[in-house]
């Protein structure tokens, strides 16, 4: 035996328990911080302009951080450069490759000491390094290609001219062999609709 409460109390209890799930998902999302909020977002970073140079010629390194003050080390070909980065300002320095007889490979080694939370609660801080190589080639001068001597375009090598005018004698009598048929069909048609 039923009474004519129970599809309300049925959806009663239905709309209390979303009410109660959403009631949740609301304290959750607003009372617990995740862990990427807890710690800055830091972002390190090394480039260089070229990485494929001759021998003689300069390139560029650029280092940047953001969220923290980096204390940069750059070293190339022996060269130590020392430099301060943050967000917005970047480390910029210059360096030139020597003269080489063959190809050599060279690291550019970029260190960035840094000072980081130990934890997301502490004001406590711990140095923390960030490291990146980077390979750098330098070629020989004697690599190097001259341009052509002269006004002239070289000889790439291309079709010769009895192939050139092979090609042209196809084409014409092509054209020709179309344009006889077509007049042929023409013609027939007229026949065929005169007749």
């Amino acid at each position: 035996m039923s009474t004519s409460w129970e599809p309300t109390m049925k959806k009663l209890s239905s709309i209390g328990a979303v009410a109660f799930a959403a009631l949740i998902a609301a304290i959750a999302m607003l009372g617990f911080s995740s862990p990427a909020q807890a710690y800055p977002d830091l972002r390190f970073d090394l480039t260089v302009n070229r990485s494929v140079l001759y021998g003689g010629e300069s390139f560029t390194a650029t280092a940047s951080s953001q969220g923290a003050t980096c204390a940069w080390t750059l070293e190339w070909n022996g060269v130590v450069r020392l430099g301060g980065s943050s967000t917005g300002q970047d480390f910029v320095t210059a360096y030139q490759a020597p003269k080489v007889t063959k190809v050599t490979k060279i690291p550019l080694h970029g260190t960035c000491a840094y000072s980081a939370r130990t934890a997301p609660a502490s004001s406590a801080r711990a140095a923390a390094t960030w490291e990146r190589t980077i390979m750098i080639t330098v070629l020989p001068r004697s690599t190097a290609v001259s341009p052509p001597v002269g006004s002239d375009l070289p000889n790439t090598g291309g079709p010769n001219l009895l192939f050139l005018l092979g090609g042209i004698a196809l084409l014409v009598s092509g054209a020709t062999a179309v344009t006889v048929a077509r007049r042929r069909a023409e013609e027939a048609e007229i026949q065929a609709s005169g007749a």
